[in-house]
């Protein structure tokens, strides 16, 4: 299937779950990120999650990492719709943040980050495919932010389901997942 159909039908799949399906969808995730090796992760960056389109939580791993490695830093994005690239800040306890014209939360400003500094990338998407290729909103943010990372920063997609065997229309730009965390397996690609 193509991006487009994956992401209408994987869209509808995620708003059509009841809420208890998807609170144990979010317990599995959470469970396998405690059981991933951070121990050389200084910077993590987050997405916040957008409650309307049920994206997988992030928040509560935040509060768990804090509680048990204080000295990780969380970056999140503020996204340029114009050039469609996302600026990156630490949050900290005097981020602010604000809902853009989508509703979705991003820091006002603050300590900016570079790609550079990032260790891991928590990913959001639709769906991933068999070889860790990615469908998103269909922005391209996420595959021009990647672009400008470190070769060996960990990438990890949070997705409610398994992979498809493929994505039809994958383009050059597309960056592919290193990691992929759903209810039922960690993968790797």
């Amino acid at each position: 299937m193509t991006k487009r159909e994956l992401r209408l039908l994987y869209k509808a799949r995620r708003l059509a779950l009841n809420d208890d399906t998807q609170a144990a969808f979010e317990e599995a995730l959470f469970t396998t990120l405690k059981t991933m090796d951070w121990s050389k992760s200084t910077y993590i960056h987050i997405y916040l999650p957008i409650q309307q389109f049920r994206e997988p939580d992030t928040l509560r791993f935040k509060e768990w990492i804090q509680e048990n490695r204080p000295d990780v830093r969380f970056v999140v994005s503020r996204s340029d719709f114009e050039s469609h690239e996302m600026v990156h800040y630490l949050w900290d306890e005097h981020t602010v943040f604000e809902a853009n014209k989508w509703g979705v939360l991003e820091p006002v400003g603050g300590v900016m980050v570079e790609e550079s500094a990032l260790d891991v990338v928590l990913v959001p998407l639709l769906v991933v495919d068999t070889l860790g290729n990615r469908v998103g909103y269909g922005k391209g943010f996420y595959d021009r932010f990647l672009a400008r990372c470190r070769p060996d920063i960990a990438t990890i997609g949070l997705s409610y389901y398994e992979p498809v065997a493929e994505i039809t229309d994958v383009g050059i730009w597309d960056i592919r997942l290193k990691y992929c965390i759903s209810p039922t397996a960690l993968y790797r690609f």
